[in-house]
């Protein structure tokens, strides 16, 4: 028989190891999403390259809706990326 290394689990319960997982307060949460959303816009990533149609703000404007992009929106981008032609391959 070949040795083997036994690890030690932790003995705390689940529910414990989650609480003491670091969960982020509400405020650094709502700061966390307002930058995710302000790069999105900044540099038109994702729905953010499209025009709402919702409630009509430009390509790279945030909707009016405070940290809400319009479902009708993010279809457009989904439809727009779709429907875009691939790369061409590098000849080599």
């Amino acid at each position: 028989m070949s040795p083997t290394t036994v690890l030690s689990l932790s003995h705390r319960p689940v529910r414990t190891a989650a609480r003491a997982s670091g969960a982020l307060p509400p405020s650094a949460l709502e700061a966390m999403l307002d930058a995710a959303y302000e790069t999105h816009r900044r540099f038109r990533h994702g729905a953010f390259a499209e025009p709402c149609p919702t409630c009509h703000v430009p390509a790279g404007e945030l909707c009016l809706t405070r940290r809400s992009v319009h479902a009708a929106r993010r279809l457009a981008h989904r439809v727009r990326v779709a429907s875009a032609k691939p790369f061409p391959h590098a000849v080599a």
